[in-house]
């Protein structure tokens, strides 16, 4: 008679939980992007669509969820498929999602749009910088619990999408510079499948490349004294608890480090 152990059974099960919740998220971003795509296909003949979008950079390439443009000005637009309670402001690396009393951070996507959009600029040319405008988007099933305004980005719901991007009603680019901007944008869409899984596992790799380098220098800093956020020098301080490193830029910057 065949007996299972139950510790090989635990693993499958787990082994299958996690298959499952990576899987539902990869469909459920999927299913977003389409609802995304849909919305703004009803801009109108002004407007041009561009989405999944791999921008060079200088370590690499960047991802872009969408890309609209217009002889309004140059949308990027960046989507995110959460629910719950979203809470943030500008100057936070991070933001936080509240789901009843489970809290998750997420990178501010205000700043993560911004590398995009320097992407963009430097692709498609520093003189539409003017005409470049970042859009954050979240799922209708968030809730946005915002207390200030935001000066660098329009932070709004899949739901006033279209709306918001109308907002911006007055002519800035003319039809020869919009063609120039559409042509090289339209040089990055990628219809072979085999290409795109190809630029995207080389995507992951840069980004994990980028990490390593990114610890290795804070290491490196850190080990000189030197606060790896704003670069000035760490200077000993006395606190409740004993001795520690802070950031000379104090109170500007908090970072801080065991002495």
């Amino acid at each position: 008679m065949f007996i299972i152990n139950p510790l090989l059974l635990a693993f499958v099960f787990l082994t299958g939980v996690i298959f499952l919740n990576r899987n539902y998220s990869v469909i459920k971003g999927a299913a977003g992007e389409r609802k995304v795509n849909q919305l703004l296909n009803r801009l109108g003949p002004n407007y041009t669509l561009f989405h999944d979008l791999y921008l060079p950079t200088e370590k690499g390439t960047t991802q872009v969820d969408h890309i609209v443009t217009s002889p309004y000005g140059i949308f990027v637009i960046e989507t995110k498929h959460y629910n719950g309670w979203i809470f943030g402001n500008e100057h936070n690396k991070y933001w936080t999602q509240v789901i009843y009393k489970r809290k998750e951070r997420m990178l501010n996507p205000i700043w993560q749009n911004y590398g995009h959009i320097q992407a963009l600029k430097n692709f498609i040319g520093e003189e539409h910088d003017a005409y470049l405008h970042s859009i954050i988007a979240f799922s209708n099933a968030s809730t946005l619990k915002f207390k200030d305004d935001f000066r660098s980005a329009r932070v709004t719901q899949f739901m006033n999408l279209t709306k918001v991007l109308k907002e911006w009603d007055i002519h800035r680019l003319n039809e020869i510079q919009l063609q120039e901007i559409n042509i090289k944008l339209e040089g990055l869409v990628m219809k072979d499948k085999k290409l795109q899984r190809k630029v995207r596992k080389q995507h992951v790799q840069d980004i994990q490349s980028n990490r390593k380098e990114r610890v290795w220098n804070e290491k490196r800093l850190l080990k000189q004294n030197i606060c790896p956020k704003c670069k000035v020098e760490l200077v000993l301080r006395d606190g409740k608890y004993g001795s520690f490193y802070g950031c000379s830029s104090f109170p500007k910057c908090r970072f801080t480090k065991n002495a």
